[in-house]
């Protein structure tokens, strides 16, 4: 069975499954803690003695229950229209009418090593399926020297791609 109550903060209808009642929950616009209080009573009917009831009534036949609702602990209401976006995007200075600037990016194979994975080929490929195969201008192979902790100079690998972008 639902029960339905207001955020004490921001006053938004909430539903939630009764058997949350009791429990602490943080409101979905406010984040205001606070715990669902008890179902509301509905009115109640007002009972009629005996003595004013009409005589001889007959028994109104068994309605059936209707099929218990879909378990839901805590629902949250929908927005309506667009979703308001968490990452400000920066304005691109560059117009329609200058040439794409050309850039380079270096990937050193040392540096996409990962608690003992190698993850060269796919921080390589996801750079280049970003920038997209028509910017791309050439891609040379570089190789060059990482120091370890012990001194040693170890050699190791890596590429430069120059695109445009």
């Amino acid at each position: 069975m639902d029960t339905s109550f207001n955020c004490p903060k921001c006053n938004i209808n909430i539903t939630a499954d009764e058997c949350v009642v009791g429990e602490e929950v943080d409101c979905p616009k406010c984040s205001e803690k606070f715990r669902v209080p008890l179902p509301q009573k509905p009115n109640t009917i007002p009972v009629v003695s005996p003595a004013a009831a009409p005589a001889a009534t007959a028994p109104s036949p068994a309605k059936p229950k209707p099929a218990a609702p879909e378990h839901k602990p805590l629902s949250v209401p929908q927005r309506s229209g667009p979703q308001e976006s968490l990452v400000k995007k920066v304005a691109h200075t560059e117009h329609k009418d200058e040439p794409p600037k050309i850039r380079l990016k270096t990937i050193k194979r040392g540096s996409c090593v990962e608690v003992g994975h190698d993850l060269f080929d796919e921080k390589v490929t996801e750079f280049l399926n970003k920038v997209g195969q028509e910017n791309i201008i050439h891609i040379h192979t570089i190789g060059y020297g990482a120091m370890d902790s012990t001194g040693h100079m170890l050699p190791d690998y890596g590429i430069l791609i120059v695109y445009k972008g």
